[in-house]
């Protein structure tokens, strides 16, 4: 497959599957699965495929290295990453004693105070290798950091794992605790803003005297009526001719 479609494809399945079906008419069940023919039916109505669609999704899901998209008994959905609220049908299994998960250096500085929360998924992904994490990672930032998760000791505050592939682990949210993150830099001082400058003369609010209209100074008088005169309209003279 054409590696430009491949990603275009991959994208969208991403979309529809794990954030959006609602927008495009999928009805979604509990466990993330929408109707495959339905879905062709979309790409085919967005102009991502034309013929031959159903063999180029399954092209793409059964060729991937990296699992991400599943389809069973005329069904499809995506393994992990959901935004909404789904209840995935993976067994509870025992993690490897630890597993990783690749952030920026602005989310690790929040992780080692706040631990590691879904961000927006319904749960904490982790990856099973350094390797993998560090590859999740640099889609965010260059220099990723990497987290290690003790998962024994999450496991004994009452938190349960899930498998999604190879590679994926799921999870709810993590203490501080289980996350191992490394000696971070410090975060740089805030920039002081700049002390404003006085106001100069004649301006409002500026207890120092006006200058002279047009005088040296360069300030603007300040004329304040007077009440007891009352409002006084002034007109122009017409040139009797």
């Amino acid at each position: 497959m054409d590696r430009r479609l491949a990603t275009r494809l991959s994208k969208f399945l991403s979309l529809v599957l794990r954030h959006r079906p609602d927008e495009y008419g999928l009805r979604m069940d509990p466990e993330g699965w929408v109707d495959f023919e339905d879905l062709i039916d979309v790409l085919a109505a967005e102009d991502i495929l034309g013929e031959n669609a159903e063999e180029t999704v399954e092209e793409l899901v059964e060729g991937s290295e990296r699992r991400r998209f599943e389809i069973r008994d005329g069904k499809i959905r995506a393994l992990y990453g959901h935004s909404s609220r789904v209840t995935l049908d993976y067994p509870e299994d025992e993690p490897p004693e630890t597993l990783f998960h690749g952030t920026t250096l602005e989310s690790a500085r929040r992780i080692r105070e706040e631990g590691l929360q879904p961000a927006g998924r319904a749960f904490v992904h982790l990856s099973s290798t350094e390797e993998e994490a560090m590859n999740v990672g640099r889609r965010h930032d260059d220099n990723p950091i990497l987290i290690r998760v003790d998962t024994f000791a999450a496991i004994e505050t009452g938190l349960k794992f899930h498998q999604a592939t190879d590679l994926i682990w799921l999870c709810p949210a993590l203490p501080a605790s289980v996350c191992e993150v490394p000696e971070l830099p410090e975060a740089p001082p805030r920039p002081e803003r700049p002390a404003r400058p006085a106001p100069g003369p004649g301006v409002v609010g500026d207890p120092r005297p006006a200058g002279p209209a047009g005088g040296g100074g360069g300030g603007v008088e300040i004329v304040t009526p007077d009440p007891s005169q009352g409002f006084q309209r002034r007109t122009r003279k017409k040139n009797r001719r």
